[in-house]
């Protein structure tokens, strides 16, 4: 019985006037896989984000989730599909608890929408399952701090948790360690191995060791093409990857 990736991109083309900015780019990832995404500024590794989430339109080609074909829903609908984004900055509310932030993420899902006839203490669905989060995230400790009086590594943990909140089984991370200390980082990726058991995995990061030791595959964009999609030790080693971008030298001193 043949089974059908959880998500699939083919021959994505995304042009901005005269400039192809993705070229050609087909992918498929198979349900629990670990995908690192790198390559070098300007490689069109956030731009691939945005197509696969809704937020741009490829100019040809398609995206396919759980064989339903996403390229030309809105973000909202990608999301109630089952694929869920962070972002390389936080977007949170600062005067809302970490509690709170949790809990206004979740009231979509659960079928409360905004409604502002409903008490959010009575939504004890919703309180359950921020629970659950904030165990997961380790920070039940901090649930009634505001979001502002958190520090960087909580707020990125906050987001983290709001785009689990959804419940979707893909995930997309777009550089969820960058601006934090070497401690932090590693801290932060056993933290996503930990609260991302069992789902699907696109990670954006430019700290290799992060990458390198998150990823069961790393695929390497360079220009707006696929150059390499292998395991980590095989690209780690692929003389075009480390001539295009690595650099020979700096990944020696990674391995």
């Amino acid at each position: 019985m043949s089974v059908h990736p959880a998500l699939e991109l083919r021959s994505l083309h995304k042009r901005f006037g005269q400039t192809e900015v993705i070229r050609g780019l087909s992918l498929s990832v198979q349900a629990g896989e670990r995908i690192g995404i790198i390559g070098p500024n300007g490689a069109g590794k956030s731009t691939l984000f945005d197509l696969i989430s809704g937020r741009q339109v490829p100019s040809s080609g398609q995206v396919w989730l759980d064989r339903q074909r996403i390229d030309a829903k809105a973000p909202f609908q990608v999301n109630r599909l089952g694929l869920a984004r962070s972002f390389q900055t936080s977007s949170l509310f600062p005067s809302l608890s970490m509690f709170d932030n949790l809990r206004c993420a979740l009231l979509w899902q659960l079928g409360g929408r905004y409604s502002p006839f409903k008490w959010l203490s009575g939504l004890g669905e919703a309180n359950a399952r921020v629970e659950q989060l904030l165990e997961q995230l380790q920070l039940g400790a901090r649930r009634n701090t505001l979001a502002a009086q958190l520090s960087y590594a909580e707020q990125r943990a906050l987001e983290l948790g709001i785009t689990l909140a959804s419940g979707a089984p893909v995930i997309l991370l777009d550089e969820p360690t960058a601006g934090m200390s070497r401690t932090e980082a590693a801290g932060f990726v056993q933290l996503i191995r930990s609260v991302t058991v069992g789902k699907t995995l696109l990670i954006v990061e430019h700290d290799m060791p992060v990458v390198f030791g998150l990823a069961d595959k790393m695929a390497v964009l360079v220009q707006g093409e696929l150059l390499a999609f292998d395991t980590p030790d095989r690209v780690r080693a692929d003389a075009q990857v480390q001539a295009a971008y690595l650099g020979q030298r700096s990944l020696a001193k990674r391995q």
